[in-house]
């Protein structure tokens, strides 16, 4: 077949379902290696995105229109390192393929040979992937001058990239690399979509069957290494300059970093870095429009493979993946939390929340892929009315995944300690698995409940502005209207912070001296006023 975005389009919807069905299998190799068992569910998540951009795609457009295609969305709605790496992938083929009117096998050739080497992108690539892509360019180049058809010289260059995945397989432990696996299972998609032959997936199946059949310990999601207990997503617009700035404080904070991008004819970038570190707030740029600052925790949630085992094992495509049966996990609930507040960052994210720290209409595709979850149901709790809007307008795009079960909840939070209140109850969460759609509505009614107790208990008032006492002593009183037992205090970046928690101390050791105060402060560095709160519980 003549190569084209129709093999892009067709591999990319192969490649969803192929996914998506492997998801709890790549889960496990990760978590073989006591990584974060999480490479499976980005995976999918990855190409469920793309299949669904490249249906927009005419498909008889040139073959680099859907790879530029590809990259741009991966930037945007990609998920985890996977996903940089695959977008990296895509950005070196495309810019490999330059002005040429058609992809000949001379130009495949000149395509794949760039495969380590994308130009607007940096991957730390594991072992297994430079062995994987570095082995199947080495393939390529010894062809010499012979010009094979182009879908033999492609059929080489996956195949050769599996022979890589299975050489650089741990031989003392077994240790299949998920994201080499996940590389290869797009790599044969594209093969198999050339040479429509769906044997080629068949038999990439029973590869990885192959691979793990000498392994059967069970996964188990370790905690992240020091220096990296956040994952922070960033996508950045500007010109080379702030990116090298970026680059280069990210690196002297020790982060482990990824990003993929591309720079127009006027020297505009736009970058999406994935950065694993344990100082989220100094990975924020200082210059250029940062148009989405996503954090979350990189530890396992804590219940992960602690349930009895399951009986019905793994397969697919009649292959039996796992000699070991997998162990049952418990599905967290998804909450995606909205904040103005800097200072709070953490703490929502330690909370178990999606963070997205001063979200804007540019945001929307973020919360789309960050509300994906096997449950088909996501929390949304906005700080403000502008946020409240973004979220109904995700909302309304997103289609329900049971009868009467919205995809987004929205919470009734109105600023940064309503979020933290309701991300704080909700966020721990779970149902045990096999959960996915069909516990949707339990997930959904335990989140309703949730977000409705944590909002009840929990009342908030913005403190006046100039720091009058009088003030500060209403916006308690109003706080403290459902009898609170403890409190919060959130100061704004205009506010002078230890004159301000002085007078809420103060005042509230003169409500009741008789007691200790339990109150939590926060320098949030948001605009506007103080908060305070005060909770029953």
């Amino acid at each position: 077949m003549e190569l084209n975005a129709s093999v892009i389009i067709a591999a990319c919807r192969a490649g969803a379902e192929e996914a998506a069905r492997l998801a709890p299998f790549l889960d496990d190799l990760d978590g073989w290696d006591g990584a974060d068992c999480d490479t499976g569910t980005n995976a999918a998540a990855t190409m469920a995105a793309l299949a669904a951009a490249m249906d927009s795609l005419e498909p008889r457009a040139h073959l680099r229109v859907a790879l530029e295609a590809a990259v741009e969305t991966l930037i945007r709605r990609g998920v985890g390192h996977s996903g940089v790496a695959l977008a990296a992938l895509f950005e070196a083929w495309a810019g490999a393929l330059g002005d040429a009117a058609q992809v000949t096998p001379l130009v495949l050739r000149r395509m794949l040979a760039s495969s380590l080497a994308p130009s607007s992108s940096f991957i730390d690539w594991s072992d297994a992937l430079a062995e994987m892509l570095g082995g199947a360019v080495r393939e390529v180049a010894e062809l010499g001058p012979t010009l094979p058809e182009a879908e033999d010289v492609f059929s080489r260059f996956s195949s050769q990239a599996q022979i890589g995945l299975v050489d650089a397989t741990n031989e003392a432990t077994g240790r299949i690399d998920p994201g080499g696996a996940f590389i290869a299972l797009v790599l044969a998609c594209i093969d198999a979509t050339m040479r429509d032959d769906a044997g080629i997936l068949q038999s990439f199946t029973a590869m990885l069957a192959d691979l793990t059949r000498r392994h059967s310990r069970a996964p188990e999601p370790a905690s992240p290494p020091p220096g990296r207990d956040f994952t922070v997503d960033i996508i950045v617009e500007g010109v080379e300059e702030d990116l090298r700035v970026l680059l280069a404080r990210l690196t002297g904070l020790g982060a482990r970093l990824s990003y993929v991008g591309r720079v127009d004819l006027f020297g505009m970038g736009e970058w999406r870095l994935h950065v694993d570190t344990s100082a989220p707030l100094a990975a924020h740029p200082t210059s250029g429009q940062v148009v989405r600052f996503q954090v979350s925790d990189a530890r396992p949630d804590a219940q992960i493979g602690i349930d009895e085992l399951a009986d019905e094992g793994l397969t697919h495509r009649g292959v039996r993946l796992l000699q070991r049966r997998p162990m049952r996990r418990v599905e967290r609930a998804r909450v995606i939390a909205c904040t103005r507040a800097p200072g709070l960052v953490e703490d929502l994210a330690r909370a178990g929340a999606v963070v997205f720290l001063d979200p804007s209409a540019m945001d929307a595709a973020g919360i789309v892929s960050a509300a994906g979850s096997r449950t088909g149901v996501t929390l949304v709790a906005p700080c403000d009315e502008a946020s409240a809007a973004l979220v109904g307008t995700v909302a309304s795009v997103l289609p329900a995944p049971a009868p009467g079960v919205p995809a987004i909840l929205r919470a009734d939070s109105r600023d940064d300690l309503d979020v933290l209140a309701v991300a704080r109850a909700c966020a721990p969460l779970f149902v045990p698995q096999p959960g996915g759609i069909e516990a949707a509505p339990t997930l959904a009614r335990m989140l309703r409940d949730g977000a409705h107790d944590a909002l009840m208990s929990s009342a908030s008032a913005p403190l006046p502005r100039d720091g009058d006492p009088e003030g500060i002593a209403e916006a308690l009183a109003e706080a403290a209207r459902g009898g609170a037992r403890a409190w919060r205090l959130l100061i704004s970046r205009e506010d002078d912070g230890p004159y301000t928690v002085a007078t809420v101390r103060q005042l509230l050791s003169t409500r009741d001296a008789s007691s200790s105060i339990d109150l939590e402060t926060w320098d949030g560095g948001q605009v506007g006023p103080s908060l305070v709160a005060g909770c029953t519980s």
